[in-house]
């Protein structure tokens, strides 16, 4: 088994763990994806101990896939309660996943029952995060499509919108007129299909941040 962790005690002490109960563990660092999928290309393909949350290095959801071509089967354990970055990953094909904060007995239960190839995540419970991945998806994808009607200068004026300036200091910044601000900010609120300048914010800060 492999534990791609960011934090090394939590890292170390699952290592510890899984040995303890007789499996090949290994702690694998997680600066940067392209160093996990090494680590993990060099050893026999099993069962991988994957956090969703590392501060440092890459998503964790991201991980599955790439995982999954070299073979692991993915356990995704997480201290988060980020239900898209759950549902992305067992769309992309964990087997399951179990929180840290459940006891370490619970959690050696899981890992034990996965890396035999049990299933560890009841069907009912994975199409439903499936169909929120895929409502969530279809979301993103309207989203972006609404953002790339806008011209050039139109998403420079909904930019600054963004960073919180007014039409006022928007004109002032691009010597033109207010009315010309003003004609802008109602073409962006109509390509967007939004009627507030807080609405269409709020569909950028979206686009930017999709599992925020």
């Amino acid at each position: 088994m492999l534990v791609v962790d960011d934090h090394v005690l939590i890292r170390s002490t699952l290592v510890m763990a899984l040995e303890s109960q007789g499996h090949d563990a290994r702690g694998v660092p997680t600066a940067s994806a392209s160093a996990i999928l090494a680590e993990a290309g060099r050893h026999q393909a099993g069962l991988v101990l994957l956090d969703l949350d590392l501060a440092e290095g890459p998503n964790g959801a991201d991980l599955v896939v790439p995982l999954r071509s070299l073979g692991w089967s993915v356990l995704v354990v997480t201290g988060g309660r980020d239900r898209k970055a759950l549902a992305a990953a067992i769309y992309r094909g964990a087997v399951g996943w179990v929180s840290k904060t459940a006891s370490f007995e619970e959690l050696l239960a899981v890992a034990s029952s996965a890396a035999a190839g049990e299933e560890v995540l009841a069907p009912a419970l994975r199409e439903e995060l499936v169909r929120l991945h895929q409502r969530l998806n279809g979301r993103r994808c309207e989203v972006t499509e609404r953002l790339a009607r806008l011209s050039t200068r139109e998403r420079e004026v909904l930019d600054q919108l963004v960073a919180g300036r007014g039409a006022s200091a928007i004109a002032d910044r691009a010597t033109v007129s207010m009315s010309t601000v003003r004609a802008q900010i109602r073409a962006i609120l109509a390509k967007l299909e939004v009627r507030t300048q807080l609405a269409a914010v709020a569909m950028v800060n979206e686009a930017r941040h999709p599992d925020g």
